[in-house]
């Protein structure tokens, strides 16, 4: 793939492409310098950040380095709760590549750059009654960050986010735009569909949505024997069918969504969604840290909120999206469709007798969802229906609490079910591991040789976990971190 840059700045001194960005580089003395995603989990003081406002200036960052022989991590808000976004090279924070560019109600299309974030993707699409067509449980990563990364929402007919995209816009690593879909340049466009950022620099995404419409929710609780025994039959109850499971209390709450025409109605109380939900939950956690009891409490009370059940109907993206609630360690894998209820049923085996010690039970929820198929080289859902499952241990008022002997059992549980680690999330695993989970890495290598030769997008997780370099994972690690 040979492709020449549009603008030559191979004449330039070194010097002057600094006095160019000047304007867009965020001063050492800032507090923006300093990088910290936003379960405070991971942090960076990269060598320079800058913030460009057009494609010239992008280019311009680039150029200086390669010509400074540094790496160039793009990042956008930093929700990701690993270190995927961070190095210690330069940073491209995506800021101010937030605009939409065109919407076309008919096509039923929509481009936008892609440092947009999704709650303002979906202010702007709410202006023409259009919305995205599925959505995960947080709207506050940029559009860029979803599809990198293959993010998902729920629904057994549904495709991760990725697959709404219909063409991107890149900046490669030698300056050259280009632009890429399934019927032009496709593996460029497959790589990068789910290519966590290492292919180029995202301009411009074009996706596919769909016309404005209601979503209504209805909560029940139900055994976690009777969930599983007929598992297959809930997942398919629904459009969207996302399941909350309490296994302090053996219950799962299945969440149910489907489009409706019906009117808006809301099924919150202060009371107990805030008051009890939220703050008196987080005060149980908190105590939970020094007296064990009061983390069972903590999980007693969420399940008994939970089991009150409710529904609500409400614009589509806030009845996808739900209160992430307290800062959290996370992780989350994806396992094929069928081994749902042997896994489910391991796990609920480990938490109830491997874990003897209450403070390192999984904190709640932990969310199941559903995806279909797709043919996106790196995406979890690569050519199988799938299951994800995530587990959180939060951090009540950002205290710290134990996690790691969790999530290690919690990942050797899914491993031997064929899972594979969503991209934004911590995860072990490497080359070795993702020749095995993904037939088409070999070709994602490929494509990714060909556009950035000397690995100018290769930051330290690419290094770590795509090329085996001896990258501590936890070089970006908050020290106090346990």
């Amino acid at each position: 793939m040979s492709l020449q840059p549009d603008i030559d700045f191979t004449t330039t001194p070194v010097s002057q492409l600094y006095e160019i960005l000047l304007p867009i580089t965020v001063p050492s003395s800032s507090p923006k310098a300093r990088f910290t995603n936003w379960a405070k989990t991971f942090v960076c003081t990269p060598l320079a950040v800058f913030e460009p406002r057009n494609e010239y200036q992008c280019q311009v960052i680039l150029e200086l380095a390669r010509r400074e022989g540094k790496v160039i991590r793009v990042a956008g808000v930093g929700h990701s709760p690993s270190d995927l976004a961070f190095t210690n090279e330069f940073m491209l924070r995506t800021t101010y590549l937030n605009r939409v560019l065109s919407v076309d109600k008919e096509k039923r299309r929509v481009i936008a750059e892609g440092g947009i974030t999704l709650h303002d993707l979906h202010i702007a699409l709410a202006k023409n009654d259009l919305a995205m067509i599925n959505l995960g449980s947080i709207s506050d990563q940029t559009l860029a960050g979803i599809i990198t990364t293959a993010s998902h929402g729920t629904g057994i007919e549904y495709g991760v986010m990725s697959t709404a995209v219909i063409s991107l816009t890149l900046l490669l690593a030698d300056g050259s735009r280009v632009q890429c879909s399934r019927t032009e340049q496709p593996d460029l466009f497959l790589a990068t569909t789910c290519g966590l950022g290492s292919t180029g620099l995202i301009l411009t995404i074009e996706l596919e949505v769909e016309p404005s419409f209601h979503l209504k929710e209805v909560l029940e609780s139900r055994s976690f024997a009777h969930t599983v025994t007929n598992l297959d039959q809930i997942v398919r109850s629904a459009e969207h069918t996302r399941m909350f499971w309490f296994p302090a209390t053996d219950n799962m709450c299945i969440s149910t969504l489907n489009r409706t025409h019906e009117s808006k109605r809301s099924g919150s109380s202060w009371f107990y969604d805030s008051l009890m939900g939220y703050h008196i939950v987080q005060l149980l956690l908190f105590l939970g840290i020094y007296v064990r009891m009061f983390n069972t409490w903590a999980a007693l009370l969420a399940s008994w909120l939970v089991s009150r059940g409710m529904s609500r109907i409400d614009d589509s993206y806030r009845v996808f999206n739900v209160d992430c609630r307290y800062f959290q360690h996370t992780t989350e894998w994806a396992i094929p469709y069928e081994n749902t209820e042997p896994c489910l049923r391991e796990l609920r085996e480990y938490f109830h007798d491997i874990l003897d010690d209450p403070r390192e039970r999984p904190h709640f929820p932990i969310e199941i969802r559903f995806s279909a198929p797709d043919d996106i080289w790196l995406s979890p859902s690569y050519g199988q229906k799938t299951c994800w499952i995530g587990i959180v241990q939060y951090k009540p008022y950002n205290f710290n609490v134990p996690y790691r002997r969790l999530f290690d059992g919690f990942e050797r549980i899914l491993s031997h079910y064929q899972g594979r680690p969503h991209w934004a999330k911590a995860h072990k695993l490497d080359a070795k591991d993702f020749h095995i989970l993904y037939p088409r890495f070999n070709d994602f290598l490929r494509v990714m040789q060909e556009v950035d030769p000397r690995g100018l997008f290769r930051n330290e997780y690419m290094q770590r976990h795509f090329f085996c370099q001896p990258v501590d994972g936890r070089v970006f690690k908050q020290r106090r971190l346990m």
